[in-house]
């Protein structure tokens, strides 16, 4: 269908496909300002894919768009990505010191660990093509379930289907399945409908893990006497488990705001449940799409793997354990970075983000390219981010992959916020720096090992969105040992 439906409006004009996706993005770019899309019959949004639109956006009181994010409120509560208002900025504030970059030190090592794993698979899988994304996906979760809960399973050698991970999957081809559905919308036909019951049969198994292993970790602050030292934001915190790191769940369980109150079972549960699903996913997403970008682009992976070969030398771990992480690997690390970048403006993991207006709120241009254009109070915004990253009066030929974007001179001479895989504003991603250090590492560990390859009997590899920007059929690679 190529016309807004009655009671689907254009959602059967953007199936979660490639083609989908493509068309979609399409139809913002060829508006000078908005396009108006609707989702089922009383549901619309006010896209753009300019970056001053973008800034007048998240630089605004405009909270989360409720009438999208309540789907996600059974997995994941009122954790920070579907909180708002006083809750949203009491916790913000409180969870801020957990990516303090002497927290985010020691997880590093754990990052190079989990890739190291992961590489001792595929050694195996030498000159035969296989989906990239299901090992990179298992190896981002053990080591988001070590940074967050100190929870090691080692996940990536279980033969078997791993229950935890399908479940997460699950969770979220269920919540698409139900924004696409307008009569999923109304609360009682959702949970009495089969997409329902799959939800909450999934929603137990990763609740259940998180509800156990928080209260077995409350059971062992009790009886820790070994304290941290003071980390900016925080007062000393105890390590409740003897000679490691704090992790998480340690911060979680001890924060305390101005008044002395820590953060409830509940709470504690939502934001774990956030930071382990939300990160572990889109890490994933991030590393793959890279590792598949350098298949694509042998010359960028050859200039990569130079420069691990120069930064790391004979090293068997990327570090960013110095005292200043201006000179650590990962910030020598510059043409990885920039690729990494360009990876992330062709797949954004999240392809878009959506406000809803508290107020009234007027788009002006500085450089014409959109007209001046006022919302009223109670519209919904939003900008299409993976249309933003195709913006032709930003990136010229943009289908090009071209790491030269991101140097010093070329990232000056743009608007910040033409590039947005972690949006921007006070509502920006916690996590931007933790993962972006994982996905360097996770890449720069397996370029150090092999050399990634496409040929024609490489199934292809299509875009897919759901909730985030995957692979229809996984990422499809080869690679050789070097």
């Amino acid at each position: 269908p190529n016309k807004k439906h009655w009671f689907f409006g254009h959602l059967r004009m953007f199936p979660p496909s490639e083609e989908g996706l493509l068309k979609r993005a399409q139809r913002t770019i060829s508006s000078p300002a908005w396009v108006v899309n609707w989702f089922g019959p009383l549901l619309a949004e006010a896209t753009s894919h300019h970056a001053e639109t973008a800034i007048t956006l998240l630089s605004s009181s405009a909270s989360k768009n409720e009438h999208l994010y309540k789907f996600l409120r059974p997995w994941l509560g009122d954790g920070l990505l579907v909180s708002n208002g006083k809750k949203w900025q009491r916790n913000r504030h409180l969870l801020t010191p957990a990516f303090h970059f002497n927290i985010l030190k020691p997880y590093a090592q754990i990052s190079n660990d989990c890739a190291k794993t992961m590489i001792t698979k595929w050694t195996k899988k030498t000159g035969v093509a296989f989906d990239i994304y299901t090992d990179v996906n298992q190896m981002t979760l053990d080591t988001m379930l070590q940074c967050a809960m100190s929870f090691k399973i080692e996940r990536q050698n279980e033969k078997e289907k791993n229950i935890y991970l399908q479940a997460v999957r699950d969770l979220t081809n269920l919540t698409m399945e139900r924004i696409t559905r307008p009569l999923l919308h109304i609360e009682p036909i959702f949970w009495l409908s089969s997409t329902g019951r799959k939800y909450k049969e999934a929603l137990e198994i990763v609740q259940g893990q998180t509800n156990r292993v928080i209260q077995e970790r409350r059971a062992e602050l009790k009886t820790s006497k070994e304290v941290h030292e003071s980390v900016e934001g925080l007062d000393q915190v105890k390590v409740t488990r003897k000679g490691k790191y704090i992790d998480f769940l340690d911060i979680l369980l001890q924060t305390k705001d101005e008044d002395g109150v820590g953060l409830s079972m509940q709470e504690i549960r939502d934001e774990v449940e956030t930071f382990l699903n939300e990160g572990h996913e889109t890490t994933a997403i991030g590393s793959s799409w890279t590792i598949y970008m350098l298949a694509m682009n042998p010359e960028c992976q050859k200039k990569c793997r130079e420069e691990l070969s120069d930064v790391i030398k004979d090293k068997e771990d990327i570090e960013c354990t110095l005292i200043t992480y201006f000179r650590s690997d990962l910030k020598k690390l510059q043409y990885l970075t920039m690729c990494v970048k360009e990876t992330l403006r062709l797949r954004p993991p999240v392809p878009a983000i959506s406000r809803l207006l508290d107020q009234p709120l007027t788009f002006k241009s500085k450089t014409h390219q959109v007209p001046e254009t006022t919302l009223e109070k109670g519209s919904i915004a939003g900008v299409n981010i993976f249309a933003l990253h195709r913006n032709v009066h930003v990136w010229e030929d943009p289908e090009v992959f071209d790491p030269e974007r991101f140097n010093p001179e070329n990232t000056n001479q743009r608007s910040p916020h033409a590039f947005l895989p972690f949006s921007a504003g006070s509502r920006n991603c916690i996590g931007r720096n933790f993962a972006m250090n994982e996905i360097k590492i996770a890449v720069g560990q397996v370029l150090r090992k092999f050399e990634f390859y496409i040929d024609d009997e490489t199934p292809a590899t299509k875009m897919a969105t759901s909730m985030v920007l995957r692979a229809k059929d996984g990422i499809m690679l080869k690679l050789r040992a070097i």
